[in-house]
């Protein structure tokens, strides 16, 4: 019986040594993370119509509006979680309300005034912009600088202008033109996209 007692003492002791000896093995879970970032764009401008009035001859002849008029002017703000240009164009022709007769798109423009703080590259600063029915950059970004970033940072100002001959405008006055006199209208579409 002692020999046997040693047996299971000898074999006990083997078992014990190999098995802290040995390593322990610990079940694992992998979970992914994963970030998609997606752009939220906001355009925010003020719509309210603007109405040249021609009336005087000098009007005819030099136009109405301009940079820094603030009779014919729009508000605008971009918020935005990319960077970011801003385009317009017009939706169709520049008509008369009898419905057959049209004027040049050309004799109007905009110029615009960055007032947010972000750095752009304005094209059409001080120097307008013709309007027509292909989709034109106004504001753009500058290459380098993020422009993204909220409404404060984002804000402008559109001046427009008809029929003062500037920039890439008709290079002929209303009067010269002798258009058919009444009422003209348009609608112009503003854009804001993503640069990439």
């Amino acid at each position: 019986m002692k020999k046997f007692t040693y047996i299971i003492a000898t074999l006990f002791a083997i078992t014990f040594a190999s098995n802290t000896n040995a390593q322990i093995s610990t079940p694992a879970e992998v979970i992914t993370l994963t970030a998609d970032l997606q752009t939220t764009m906001s355009l925010n401008m003020n719509k309210s119509d603007v109405t040249f009035n021609f009336k005087e001859l000098a009007d005819y002849k030099d136009g109405l509006g301009g940079y820094e008029n603030n009779t014919y002017a729009s508000t605008g703000e971009v918020a935005s979680t990319a960077n970011w240009k801003l385009s317009f164009k017009a939706q169709g022709g520049f008509n008369h309300t009898d419905g057959k007769t049209s004027m040049p798109l050309n004799n109007v423009g905009l110029s615009a005034k960055f007032t947010g703080s972000n750095k752009i590259k304005n094209n059409a600063e001080k120097n307008p912009l013709a309007l027509s029915t292909q989709e034109t950059v106004i504001l753009d970004h500058n290459g380098k600088d993020s422009n993204a970033g909220d409404n404060d940072v984002n804000s402008f100002t559109i001046f427009w202008e008809m029929g003062t001959k500037h920039g890439n405008m008709n290079d002929k006055s209303i009067f010269e033109q002798d258009l058919k006199k009444g009422a003209y209208s348009t609608q112009v579409e503003f854009i804001a996209t993503e640069v990439l």
